[in-house]
């Protein structure tokens, strides 16, 4: 049985430990806060960028486009976004999961796999995949320049045949207490599949601020006449790469709110735990306590009565 001295030493120990958790905690909820409105102020412009994308590249019959061709998979960039830091609960490892998920399901010859994030390169290496590539200190804030960089790195593997396939896992922030790991596959571009991704969407996150409903069906009217200037393959080119780089942008910028909503939830749970170890240890004390004052009355009481006898 621990002594008194002992049970103030883990209730001043659990107390200094709170007092971390809870200024964590509010860090977190700043952070938070600016990831949050930076997410939702691009939320419209990427969704109806990759709407627009979708609907344009759908008038490209005949057009033999390389974003638009559809190669046997024989090297498969993966991209994973994880964090720098932990404490943030689960949310490194949904990501690391979902990332050895993605190079397990593809049947390719080679895997190139880069990691946004020192845990999740952790992750990973203890899964027994070795990254190519690891970015750290990506956020707080994230620059879309590093976005643009890497998208452009990533398209160029692509279109010189060094892979063939490029994917993204992230995870979606909906809430601090909702976040969902997702694969999305940047390259090559099918407009059919990013068009029912985006319905997929828009009718399951009614509350996703920033996402607009898009219409049943992918296509223009018969009677609208563009002319493209200079030619409809530059146009689409440019606009497809820019789109890319968008939705890359958009997906760092999820993985940072789900990290600081993760992170915030995290140590909002470990200082009511915090709480509630003191609380028992209290307890504990004074019980503790009492039974050791009990115990020294009794002896006075037995000396008393010895004496009164003797």
């Amino acid at each position: 049985m621990a002594t008194l001295k002992e049970l103030r030493d883990r209730i001043e120990g659990v107390q200094n430990i709170q007092q971390i958790t809870r200024a964590m905690k509010m860090v977190a909820a700043a952070r938070l806060q600016r990831a949050e409105k930076a997410i939702v102020s691009l939320r419209p412009y990427a969704s109806r960028l990759d709407s627009f994308c979708a609907r344009f590249i759908s008038e490209a019959v005949g057009l033999e486009h390389p974003f638009f061709e559809q190669r046997e998979v024989e090297n498969h960039l993966v991209l994973g976004i994880a964090s720098d830091r932990g404490l943030c609960g689960s949310y490194n490892n949904k990501v690391t999961d979902e990332t050895r998920r993605v190079i397990e399901k593809e049947e390719a010859d080679s895997h190139h796999l880069e990691v946004i994030g020192t845990r999740g390169a952790l992750g990973m290496r203890h899964e027994g995949y070795e990254p190519d590539r690891v970015h750290e200190d990506v956020f707080n804030p994230v620059e879309f320049e590093f976005s643009e960089e890497l998208s452009t790195c990533m398209q160029e593997m692509f279109l010189h045949h060094e892979v063939d396939r490029v994917s993204v896992v992230y995870s979606k922030f909906y809430s601090p207490v909702r976040q969902e790991v997702l694969c999305r596959t940047l390259m090559p571009c099918d407009p059919g599949q990013s068009w029912n991704r985006m319905k997929e969407e828009a009718a399951g996150a009614e509350d996703l601020e920033g996402v607009e409903k898009e219409p049943d069906e992918l296509g223009t009217p018969e009677d609208d006449v563009y002319i493209y200037e200079p030619s409809y393959g530059e146009v689409c080119r440019d606009l497809v790469h820019r789109n890319i780089t968008v939705q890359l942008h958009r997906c760092l910028l999820e993985a940072q709110a789900s990290e600081q909503g993760a992170r915030m939830i995290a140590m909002d749970n470990a200082t009511d735990n915090a709480e509630e170890m003191v609380e028992d240890l209290t307890r504990k004390m004074n019980r503790q306590r009492q039974e050791s004052i009990t115990r020294e009355l009794l002896d006075i009481a037995a000396g008393a009565e010895q004496m009164r006898k003797g």
